[in-house]
């Protein structure tokens, strides 16, 4: 089975041709300096280095968020358009959950943390099971840092933008609680993506592009702004 998966729902995007369990090609690059243009040039340069056409490709995957608005709609505006081409099944992850497997196995729990701007953090919970699998424990939501380090009693490893964001917050509230990876461990992996829509594939999953859709914790930050900078009151 080919895969191609696609991530542009943080910062630093990725990009990653995976057959089987192997990563034949994988590129990472900073999203804001990305246009929709620039990424599909990327994406065929990727083809032409491992000389897969697209109708090669069994498998589209997808981040779907939460992360940047922009990046998310652009990622699966460019996989949705891909599919509908090739007529092959796509598969959306959370990027909470792509982060979540990218960490070691560990005992403790997992907590990807994610900038959601407006002085917020997305975030999920994870524990590994005696399976090997992850299993979400606590669904995506989004809080203040502050409010986020309230809600965690336990050690917990930490990975994500939102970690170094808001380093000092969870540094000064955290203590011995906070596992925090190296600082390669923090940017979303194309691989994992990759390997996460596969198994879910091979467990009977995938839907057409029409189905899958975004995960939005919460309205676009443009959708704020007439209101808040109006001055004006909403009519009753």
């Amino acid at each position: 089975m080919r895969v191609l998966a696609l991530d542009t729902a943080t910062e630093i995007g990725a990009i990653a041709l995976v057959e089987e369990d192997r990563l034949m090609a994988q590129t990472q690059f900073r999203v804001e300096k990305t246009h929709s243009q620039n990424l599909w040039r990327t994406i065929r340069f990727l083809l032409s280095e491992t000389g897969w056409g697209l109708e090669q490709i069994d498998l589209w995957a997808v981040s779907i968020g939460p992360g940047s608005f922009t990046g998310v709609r652009i990622g699966l505006a460019t996989v949705k358009g891909l599919a509908w081409v090739t007529q092959k099944p796509v598969i959306g992850v959370s990027t909470l959950e792509i982060l979540a497997w990218s960490v070691a196995p560990t005992p403790y729990l997992i907590c990807p943390i994610l900038d959601a701007r407006r002085q917020e953090v997305y975030f999920a919970f994870y524990r590994y099971t005696p399976l090997g699998s992850v299993l979400m424990v606590r669904e995506p939501g989004h809080l203040r840092p502050l409010a986020l380090m309230q809600e965690i009693q336990e050690p917990a490893v930490f990975l994500g933008n939102g970690v170094r964001r808001y380093q000092e917050i969870f540094r000064d509230h955290s203590g011995p609680r906070a596992l925090v990876p190296e600082v390669w461990s923090h940017p979303l992996s194309g691989f994992t993506l990759a390997a996460i829509a596969q198994k879910r594939f091979l467990q009977g999953e995938g839907r057409s592009a029409k189905e899958v859709s975004p995960l939005y914790l919460r309205p676009a930050d443009a959708e704020f702004k007439p209101r808040e900078s109006s001055g004006k009151q909403p009519c009753a």
